[in-house]
């Protein structure tokens, strides 16, 4: 089992990214660079059923990466070595101008980071969840729950923090979107969650991104999700 590695540049001081070929942790971050424009290597650790996590080439490199925490993700630029997701997508939100301004703005983000992160989790709860393990069924039911209150957020904002994008809206796009490929017509009764991630991926870049063969929508999760791992598991 090897490794796939690809380049939106090909120059050897480029950032390094590296993470499984899933969505799950690594989609809001590489979808933050390529939004910035940000030339990068990227090293996409394969995983494949059955549960064959640990790739041969991510335990040969993993000792020699230099880092504190050898994790995946990693994100490497110069003397920045980082794991965490979280940890690297605030990074990025400050270097690339994604983050707060103020401190009233980062008492904000701080809050809305941790329930974008929370709506990620609840999908992914419910696609492990040994309740009704064909089904994702108890989940739907709770949907209003999870999705209304992002509604109300949302009404009369352009993003989370209002008129100004930043690293926030990578993760809750992703969640959001998890739950439509999960349930196409998630979004009925939340046309304002429809608007929102509809005019995300009309951003600059990531418009011609998601529609070019390096995204892809499928692995979200790991073999062992009863949902989200291939696109044939709905």
């Amino acid at each position: 089992m090897q490794s796939e590695e690809w380049k939106l540049g090909s120059v050897s001081n480029e950032p390094i990214f590296g993470y499984w070929k899933s969505r799950r942790l690594g989609h809001p971050i590489r979808n933050l660079l390529v939004f910035k424009g940000v030339n990068f290597q990227e090293k996409l650790y394969l995983i494949h059923r059955p549960l064959q996590y640990f790739d041969a080439q991510w335990l040969s490199e993993k000792p020699h990466l230099d880092l504190k925490f050898p994790n995946l993700p990693y994100y490497i630029e110069g003397d920045v070595k980082l794991t965490q997701s979280l940890c690297i997508l605030r990074h990025l939100g400050r270097k690339h101008n994604l983050a707060a301004e103020t401190e009233a703005e980062t008492t904000e983000l701080d809050v809305l980071e941790q329930q974008a992160t929370d709506l990620c989790e609840s999908i992914r709860e419910a696609a492990f969840s040994p309740v009704e393990p064909h089904s994702m069924r108890p989940y739907e039911d709770r949907l209003d729950e999870v999705l209304g209150p992002w509604t109300v957020h949302l009404e009369g904002r352009q993003w989370v923090l209002g008129d100004r994008l930043t690293y926030v809206d990578f993760l809750l796009y992703e969640g959001l979107d998890w739950h439509r490929l999960w349930k196409t017509d998630v979004f009925k009764n939340y046309p304002t969650l429809d608007a929102y991630v509809r005019k995300f991926e009309d951003l600059p870049n990531l418009k011609t991104y998601f529609q070019s063969q390096r995204y892809f929508q499928f692995p979200i999760f790991g073999p062992r999700a009863k949902w989200g791992f291939n696109e044939c598991d709905k």
